[in-house]
């Protein structure tokens, strides 16, 4: 019997883990949604991940910005070399 909300609660995530989705207690009916898929990180470019990444040896500058997530088109002494 369900007595308190903590009852109610422990039901659902039985229910949940069981992979119930509707259920009728005394007269009172629930219906479960899909679970939302869990975030993940977004996907890199799968196809070439280190285009435009530059040749040779990198200054300590360009260690940090790359360690810190940054990206090709980015890098401040490629862009100097540009101009």
């Amino acid at each position: 019997m369900i007595s308190n909300l903590k009852d109610l609660e422990r039901l659902l995530k039985l229910c949940r883990a069981q992979g119930v989705q509707e259920i009728d207690v005394h007269g009172v009916s629930f219906k479960l949604g899909a679970l939302p898929d869990p975030p993940g990180k977004p996907e890199a470019n799968p196809t070439q991940p280190y285009a435009n990444f530059p040749d040779g040896e990198l200054s300590p500058t360009q260690l940090m910005f790359y360690s810190a997530g940054g990206m090709p088109e980015d890098d401040p002494e490629l862009q100097g070399n540009q101009q």
